[in-house]
């Protein structure tokens, strides 16, 4: 562990004290800044919500990139099998009913 290097980010005016190997000190800022800029707009969208749930909101928003993101990626074929699939079940429990 002695090996992480300590940085210092900003979120909200707020400063926080990471450690982080050597080689993700550049990604981890900039994640972090990437993180703030989500959190400063939500924060000047809807002032009257609390620095937590900003912080919840913003991550689910990130969240959300990251899976579209993922899914773009996917095989096209495995995500209309998918699709198919959660169909076909939806039909046989409606014959079934």
């Amino acid at each position: 562990m002695s090996d992480l290097t300590p940085i210092k980010v900003r979120l909200l005016g707020k400063d926080y004290t990471l450690r982080v190997a050597k080689d993700d000190e550049l990604a981890t800022l900039e994640m972090a800044e990437y993180l703030n800029t989500k959190l400063q707009a939500f924060r000047n969208a809807h002032p009257e919500q609390s620095d937590l749930t900003a912080a919840v909101i913003t991550g689910l928003a990130i969240t959300e990139e990251l899976f579209v993101e993922r899914s773009a990626a996917l095989d096209p074929g495995e995500h209309v099998n998918g699709v198919l699939t959660d169909l076909e079940k939806k039909l046989s429990k409606a014959l079934l009913a």
